[in-house]
């Protein structure tokens, strides 16, 4: 897999990560019962939740997928006030990384090995606005990562039930559950969204026939926890917690940061420097 490929797939399953997310503030009502009416009143209770999810300002959470084609393990902090930013630490693709989303730019730092590739650079830059690939979609992908998205999904797919109450890192919460087709759980997206059309081929690709998405809601109608089974395509499980804690993500100094645009243009330069001589000599030598 060339760099620019493993680095866009890395920001894809980064922004796809942080889609998943569905959080709000902690100002609990504080009543007693709400487990009670989060179970009773099944679409009242994911509205309220995708209601909180667009206070949402900050929140960090445990990501683990599994059984795929790319298990990975990371951590995130994510900062919704104003334009979506993250930092993740962990292991994607079986491979140690380090990401920042600031400003629709993500910056990866780079191995040792990467570094002197770059004069010593620690961090490498994508611009999503100006991505010689753009067909990889993370552009379209971070303006569908409103964190209510996955919590309205629900809302729109039938069968949704309560599979019962279970304590999340010591917090009492309710599960739903809901098992889908990709076709429908594609349908359920925004119209002509990103993810609508990728989950449609990724059933098709991956041969799966079944989608199956669990979320845990606590007293306070916040997201604990965000499971998707894919069958053969893999799990992925995230576990939210720390909202709204102080967070702040910036970008790596400029001085540290190759950026990617620059290193693409200076390779199409020397291309066709290369392909003039190489013309100049065809001409000297009559093509011979």
């Amino acid at each position: 897999m060339s760099r620019w490929k493993k680095l866009s797939v890395l920001a894809v399953a980064a922004v796809t990560a942080v889609s998943m997310t569905a959080c709000g503030p902690n100002d609990s009502e504080g009543e007693s019962g709400a487990l009670e009416r989060l179970t009773d009143d099944i679409p009242g209770s994911l509205q309220a939740a995708a209601d909180k999810a667009k206070e949402t300002e900050t929140v960090r959470a445990d990501m683990v997928t599994s059984g795929g084609a790319a298990d990975s393990e990371m951590q995130m902090t994510m900062d919704f006030r104003g334009a979506v930013s993250f930092e993740m630490v962990g292991d994607i693709l079986g491979e140690p990384v380090t990401m920042r989303m600031v400003d629709s730019a993500i910056y990866t730092e780079n191995s040792a090995e990467d570094r002197e590739l770059y004069n010593g650079k620690r961090w490498t830059k994508i611009d999503l606005d100006s991505s010689p690939e753009g067909d990889v979609g993370v552009d379209q992908m971070l303006q569908e990562s409103d964190p209510s998205q996955q919590i309205e999904t629900l809302l729109e797919l039938e069968g949704v039930t309560v599979a019962g109450e279970e304590t999340v890192d010591g917090i009492r919460t309710v599960q739903y559950t809901v098992t889908t087709t990709p076709e429908k759980l594609a349908e359920a997206q925004p119209e002509g969204s990103a993810e609508s059309s990728d989950l449609s081929a990724a059933g098709d690709a991956l041969g799966v026939t079944e989608v199956t998405i669990d979320v845990w809601i606590d007293e306070e109608y916040l997201l604990r926890r965000f499971r998707m089974d894919m069958g053969t395509a893999g799990v992925t499980t995230a576990d939210y917690y720390d909202y709204n804690e102080p967070a702040q993500i910036e970008a790596p100094p400029a001085a540290d940061v190759v950026d990617l645009e620059e290193v693409f243009a200076d390779l199409e330069g020397s291309f066709a420097e290369l392909e003039d001589a190489m013309k100049e000599i065809e001409d000297l030598t009559g093509g011979n």
